[in-house]
Order: structure tokens, then C-alpha cells, then sequence
């Protein structure tokens, strides 16, 4: 038993004389598959034999590639050599379905690369058998939508599809699902993979709908944007009257501002000035009392006219006794 056939399957003549990788035998069954996704392709025999002790082989891209292989026990997974680097570790078959012929495989996170033209091959049948399998690993990203530039009556949109598979057409349409004139539209092709990009200028107030349609698969989704055009009539003269009364309510609040400054300042000057008068006046008013009403110096001078005062008093009894005396002594010539 060898594993390595040199890829037997599509080297072996047929009855016709032609090789296999000439024939394409039964039309091809295409399988779709979102990208990341586990897949199944198909491969059973008519007569649901039991292929446990046969070869069969997985091809892709007419035998470049090896998918998988099945000899009699021995595959890729458990020891044979020869599959290819981007399927190791991703590819298994149904052991329990080999007795009623099932040769069927599944791939495991397909990848947008895994998409393509897969062969499964008995080469060692009496009558030997190929099927084919068209692969499409589907991606179709949400389209996202921007605004590129505004006017007051026009407004210039974006869609931008990043990584579609298949390759997807890409349109603008308002709320009644009439297609809008577009700019040419950019392609970039990434290896089987497509980055889209359409801009469309509106002016009108609408729900817009950038469309994406994967025709091959019949798929499509939309991403919806609300644009809000201001008018011609706005853009002149209702615009010019709303800016000119935003203008005249800032100046009527700089004003208040300013005037609301300004009184506060004359009653702080008011204040200042009625206090400056008081203290003058309680100046002059104890200066005045110093000179017509000796008994109104104590509150004024203080510590000083209490003690002047206080000697004043303490001498006019002993001078008022002294007096008493004499007034009442009998005189000399009396005695």
C-alpha cells in the first residue's frame, strides 16, 4: 500500500484512453459556506458499498492540491503523507459511513482560501468514480457608511465594503428603493476577496440605503443612513435672519454683562465712600466735644481723660471741707 500515489487518481487511463484529469465527469455540486464556518462536502457511491478497505482522495484545483486521503485504514490524519499545508489538522471523514460507501469530508473554520474546485476520486474501483464539489466560502461584511462632505444643500455620502466574497455589487438607493447616481465605483481585488468603495451626493432630506448584493449566492444587506438637507429658502433668508438674532442675542448678554459689572461697581463705590464719611465725621464730632464738654473727653481720649477726670474729683472735697472750716471757726478776738 502506498499513500504516495503521485496523485494515481488523476494519472490513471480510463477505458477511454483519456486520463482522469482530463474527464470531468458528473456536473459539480456547489456548496456555499459562511467564512469561519465548518463545511461538509459530499461524495457517496451509488451503490453504497463498503469502502473501509478502498482508496479514495480528495483533490483541489485539479490535483494541485492534497486534500485528504483514505487507503485501506491509513489516511492524513493518522500517519500518511502528502496532504497540503493549508488543509493539515482542518480535514476529517466519516469512519462510521464508510460501510455504506460515504466518502464525504468536512473542513473545519474554512478559510476564504479554501474556496475552489474539489475532486473526489476511487481510482481503484472496477468502474472508477469522480465527483465534483465548486466550494464558496461567503463573506459579506455589513457595508459601513459615512458623510464626507456637508453644504447647506447637498450632502456627499460614502459606502465602504471591506473583504466581500464573492464579489459584490454595491449601490445607493433613497427610502423608495430608487438607485441613486454614483460615482465610478472602486474595486480592489484581495485574492479572492474584494474592498468596495461608492460615494453619491444627495440633496434631499431622506433615509438612504447603501445595497450589497452577492448575486451568486443570492445574498444581499444594506446599511441605512437619515441625512437632513437645509433647503434653498433656509440658505437665504431664513438663515441669514436666524444668525442675525443668535448675533443680537450674544450682544444683549455681553450688554447685561456689562451693566450688571458696571452697578455693582458703583455700589461698592457708594459703600466705600459712606463709610469714609462716617469716620470723618466721628473725628471731628469728638474733637469738638474735647474743647466745649470736658466730661465728653473720656469716651474720646481714652485712658488718659478718666485719669485727668478722676483727680478733679478727688480735690474738690478736700477744697470744699477746707472752706467749711473757716466758715465755721469763731475768730481769734472771739476767743
Amino acid at each position: 500500500m502506498k499513500l504516495q500515489l503521485d496523485l494515481l487518481c488523476f494519472c490513471l487511463l480510463c477505458f477511454t484512453g483519456k486520463t482522469l484529469c482530463d474527464e470531468k465527469g458528473p456536473a459539480a455540486i456547489k456548496v456555499l459556506v459562511s467564512e469561519g464556518s465548518d463545511v461538509t462536502l459530499p461524495c457517496s457511491l451509488s451503490t453504497k458499498e463498503n469502502i473501509e478497505q478502498k482508496l479514495f482522495v480528495w483533490m483541489k484545483d485539479d490535483g494541485m492540491m492534497g486534500v485528504f486521503m483514505y487507503d485501506e485504514g491509513l489516511h492524513y490524519n493518522n500517519g500518511g503523507s502528502g496532504q497540503d499545508e493549508q488543509f493539515k489538522g482542518r480535514v476529517f471523514h466519516f469512519q462510521d459511513e464508510l460501510k455504506h460507501g460515504n466518502a464525504s469530508i468536512i473542513i473545519r473554520n474554512t478559510k476564504m482560501a479554501d474556496s475552489g474546485d474539489y475532486t473526489c476520486f476511487f481510482p481503484l474501483l472496477q468502474t472508477p468514480q469522480i465527483f465534483h464539489i465548486d466550494l464558496v466560502v461567503v463573506s459579506s461584511p455589513k457595508p459601513s457608511v459615512t458623510v464626507l462632505n456637508v453644504k447647506l444643500d447637498w450632502m456627499q455620502l460614502q459606502c465602504v465594503v471591506r473583504g466581500a466574497s464573492p464579489k459584490s455589487k454595491v449601490e445607493w438607493k433613497d427610502s423608495d428603493g430608487n438607485i441613486l447616481p454614483a460615482e465610478e465605483t472602486q474595486v480592489t481585488d484581495r485574492g479572492g476577496s474584494y474592498d468596495i468603495i461608492l460615494q453619491t451626493s444627495v440633496t434631499k432630506t431622506d433615509r438612504y440605503h447603501c445595497v450589497v448584493t452577492q448575486e451568486e449566492i443570492n445574498h444581499q444587506i444594506h446599511t441605512e443612513i437619515p441625512v437632513y438637507i437645509i433647503d434653498e429658502t433656509w440658505s437665504n433668508g431664513n438663515v441669514a435672519c436666524l444668525v442675525a438674532g443668535v448675533i443680537l442675542v450674544l450682544l444683549w448678554g455681553c450688554y447685561s454683562l456689562f451693566l450688571c459689572h458696571h452697578r455693582c461697581r458703583e455700589r461698592q463705590q457708594q459703600k466705600f465712600e459712606h463709610l469714609m464719611n462716617s469716620n470723618v465725621q466721628h473725628i471731628a464730632g469728638c474733637g469738638t466735644r474735647t474743647q466745649t464738654e470736658p466730661e465728653g473727653l473720656q469716651s474720646c481720649s481714652g485712658s488718659e481723660g478718666s485719669e485727668t477726670a478722676e483727680r478733679e474729683e478727688e480735690q474738690q472735697p478736700l477744697n470744699t471741707g477746707a472752706h467749711d472750716s473757716q466758715a465755721t471757726a469763731p475768730p481769734d478776738s472771739m476767743l
